[in-house]
């Protein structure tokens, strides 16, 4: 029962905020005995998840374990293999475990399964917190898991920008909590993939390169505190390269009609946004931006040797 106790409070410890460190006293009880018992053993998983569960993951890239894996993903491999190894052992425990790692990578389904699973208990603490989960769960699920009318292009535009005012209501909703982090992780996601959705469409009428280029900038703006905040500069340097590529395409430079200023423009605006990468020390998206940069360097200077 003292085992027990101590995993409950490993998996609760981001609901009652206590200030333990259940990575130690997993690793002093298994070394107690030279074969760890179930309870240990669940005790050693769900410490792992518990150090980072409430980790704001829209501001800072996803914890990794020793062997470099997603603490979550790794997490629910583990769960996966304690009840293999353990069949019907502490079945609450190991869902409520579950269902706080799939909730925090945003698989509201699976969390919910879970956090219902775990309701089964016969510990009213374990199944009070399974049911706030579960409520969570299915109310993120709901909000920003609906299918997409992809029945024209105005129905999926509109679509994705009621995802993103939904999503921004549920950062609001749970603003203070981990799970603002949740929400606005989907929020960025969306915006990312409408910006997509204009950049793809500018081609065809009423959609203009204009809407991509305000809704890039806008990402940048929204996401500034974001983990992905560099990635946003990255797609609008694509999208500017883009332009110098189609202009070049448009314009043969050894023809009379192409104009070095206008190509110039485009080219420089990309510049702009590559460099901004290639500074951006610390975050992997840097020696992406250096080799966009250095690429499109080596374009401009190979259409300009044309236009000569």
């Amino acid at each position: 029962m003292k085992l027990r106790s101590a995993v409950w409070a490993a998996v609760c410890i981001a609901l009652i905020v206590l200030p333990f460190d259940l990575g130690a006293q997993g690793k002093q009880k298994a070394g107690a005995s030279s074969a760890a018992s179930p309870a240990e053993n669940l005790l050693i998983i769900v410490a792992d998840i518990q150090r980072h569960i409430n980790d704001d993951v829209y501001r800072y890239p996803y914890a990794t374990d020793v062997t470099g894996q997603n603490v979550f993903r790794a997490g629910i491999v583990r769960l996966a293999n304690y009840e293999t190894l353990f069949p019907g052992r502490m079945k609450d425990l190991v869902a409520l475990a579950k269902a706080n790692a799939f909730e925090k990578l945003g698989a509201f389904s699976d969390a919910e399964r879970n956090y219902t699973e775990a309701q089964k208990s016969n510990d009213a603490a374990i199944r009070k917190a399974a049911g706030e989960g579960a409520e969570r769960a299915r109310r993120f699920a709901q909000v920003l898991r609906r299918e997409l009318d992809q029945s024209g292009l105005r129905p999926y535009e509109r679509d994705l920008q009621v995802l993103i005012r939904d999503a921004d209501d549920l950062a609001e909703k749970y603003k203070g909590t981990p799970y603002a982090a949740l929400a606005l992780v989907e929020r960025e996601r969306a915006e990312m993939r409408l910006a997509e959705f204009y950049a793809s469409m500018r081609f065809i009428h009423p959609y203009t390169t204009e809407d991509a280029i305000l809704q890039l900038k806008r990402n940048i703006e929204r996401n500034k505190n974001s983990k992905n905040r560099y990635s946003h500069h990255l797609m609008l340097g694509d999208l500017y390269a883009s332009l110098a590529r189609q202009y070049v395409v448009m314009h043969d430079p050894d023809g009379t009609d192409f104009d070095m200023k206008e190509f110039e423009g485009f080219a420089s605006q990309a510049r702009s946004e590559y460099f901004i990468v290639q500074q951006a020390d610390g975050y992997p998206e840097k020696l992406e931006g250096r080799a966009k940069l250095a690429a499109l360097e080596a374009f401009v200077e190979r259409v300009a040797e044309r236009s000569r």
